[in-house]
């Protein structure tokens, strides 16, 4: 009976000392405001302009072509669209126009690769031909890497056979 006795005590002595301890000193410190931290931010200008640049940066135009054909079937519309790139090198001397061809995944990978380039080659003589400074048009290949979509349907293999125009800047 004393072992209950002195436990009882115990308790009750710890539950006032837990009671006491959460509602004047805890709870209090709640209650305070918490002390403001202020962090210094430095604005990275060049980044920030940077960012800004790449917004004003013309979307990439994407030409499609018909399988296993690598001739260049200029639009009206798109001389309007190659406007923009047109400005774009006005403005920025130190940027390329980048000419990517690609292919579907039907045939050689080797072959891919070469009728992906010659439809780069295509659009970068019509660009040179429009005008636009042969220097400043590099022609690349990807053949049938970086698919467009799957490749089950028709649909989703004629996506894949174009050539991307976008712009590169050069540091």
């Amino acid at each position: 009976m004393r072992i209950l006795t002195t436990g009882f005590i115990v308790f009750v002595i710890w539950a006032f000392f837990s009671t006491w301890l959460y509602v004047d000193v805890l709870r209090h410190d709640t209650k305070k405001p918490a002390a403001e931290v202020v962090i210094n931010q430095q604005t990275n200008v060049a980044a920030d302009s940077l960012a800004k640049l790449e917004a004003m940066m013309p979307k990439d135009l994407t030409i499609l072509f018909d399988f296993d054909r690598s001739k260049f079937k200029p639009d009206p519309q798109l001389e309007t669209k190659l406007q923009e790139f047109r400005s774009w090198l006005g403005k920025f001397p130190g940027s390329i126009l980048l000419i990517t061809g690609y292919t579907d995944l039907v045939g050689e990978n080797a072959y891919n690769q070469d009728l992906g380039l010659k439809r780069a080659q295509e659009v970068q003589k019509y660009l040179g031909s429009a005008g636009f400074p042969s220097a400043r048009l590099t022609a690349v290949s990807k053949g049938e890497q970086d698919p467009a979509s799957g490749y089950i349907t028709q649909e989703e293999r004629a996506a894949g056979r174009k050539v991307v125009i976008s712009v590169k800047r050069q540091n």
